[in-house]
């Protein structure tokens, strides 16, 4: 396998690219694996993440996966058991320690990954690989945030750019997804008219999610002032940019909404969905909440609360929360009854 798949891109920092695995997929026991493995529904998403897996741990022992197999069979034959062959010890040995190495640097889910991964590999050739199973971890208590600690992180948003973007988050309920996705075509000719509320048609296009029911989505009048206040801001500096020389996108439809302000990605580009992570972070540092407990979903999750106590009548309620969260929130109620 190539190594070095780390890349250049035009932006000037590296990113990932596909990691390429001609080699490993030449071994005759990671052939029949990946056989095994497309028998199973899922198999595409299955499939790239456990070669990676595999790769790592091949990689960590230094040995073939045709090696592990003779390894681990320890020189018996498992075409003639009619039963999978116990691993061997040294085998067992390696595994363990690879994956005790995860969980003490912190990556419990990716430990679980592995072992999931090994297990599989191992039993496609005829190996029981005997490893205690990771429990999952305990899913973190969901914070919701209340109204005044919404509004205190609007007070500690730190830019125009960034008040705009938790006040829409909130009196919206869109998710980092949808509000990246975004562009200014989307509100250029609301924002000019200056109406209130402005509406937006999420689909999936938008939203990223492929069985999306196209819904509408509102920002109020805070988000729009502050929506407004930002655009203004934004074209000023263009303008200045301009005057100085220096080589700037104009503001288009087809522009993102929300821009990178030019620190890590070039002035004008999307942001990427770690820096509104960042945004909404720091904001609630600086308004002296707890930013470890609190994700873009906090405020997403202080949009329902709202719209619950809001004056609306179930149905109402209902078919919003139904067009927000798509098919997976109906297959939840389905299932209930």
């Amino acid at each position: 396998m190539l190594k070095n798949w780390r890349k250049r891109s035009k932006r000037g920092y590296f990113v990932r690219s596909t990691p390429k695995y001609e080699v490993l997929l030449e071994d005759q026991s990671v052939q029949k694996w990946i056989l095994n493995l497309k028998k199973r529904p899922g198999w595409r998403k299955t499939v790239p993440s456990f070669l990676r897996t595999l790769q790592s741990f091949s990689d960590y022992v230094n040995k073939r996966p045709n090696e592990l197999v003779a390894l681990a069979l320890g020189g018996k034959k498992t075409e003639i058991q009619k039963k999978l062959v116990p691993a061997t010890p040294a085998v067992i040995k390696l595994a363990r320690r690879f994956i005790n190495e995860l969980l003490n640097s912190g990556k419990r889910e990716k430990a679980r990954l592995t072992r999931t991964c090994l297990v599989s590999f191992f039993k496609a050739n005829g190996i029981s690989l005997e490893i205690e199973s990771i429990p999952r971890t305990e899913k973190e208590k969901e914070v919701v945030l209340t109204k005044e600690q919404i509004y205190a992180m609007v007070d500690n948003a730190g830019s125009l750019r960034n008040r705009a973007i938790i006040l829409c988050m909130y009196q919206s309920g869109l998710g980092v997804t949808a509000i990246r996705s975004l562009n200014y075509g989307h509100v250029k000719e609301q924002l000019e008219r200056e109406r209130v509320p402005i509406r937006i048609r999420i689909t999936s296009r938008i939203s990223k999610k492929v069985a999306q029911v196209p819904y509408y989505a509102f920002f109020g009048s805070e988000a729009c002032d502050a929506l407004r206040a930002y655009i203004e801001e934004r074209k000023r500096k263009i303008q200045k940019m301009k005057e100085k020389g220096v080589r700037v996108r104009e503001l288009s439809e087809k522009s993102p909404l929300f821009a990178s302000e030019g620190k890590n990605v070039p002035f004008g580009e999307r942001m990427a969905i770690s820096s509104i992570w960042r945004v909404i972070k720091e904001a609630a540092e600086r308004a002296g909440l707890d930013k470890e407990s609190i994700k873009p979903n906090s405020i997403r999750k202080a949009f329902e609360m709202e719209l619950n106590r809001a004056k609306i009548d179930e149905e109402k309620k209902l078919l919003i929360f139904l067009s927000m969260n798509s098919l997976k929130l109906l297959k939840n109620i389905v299932n209930r009854v």
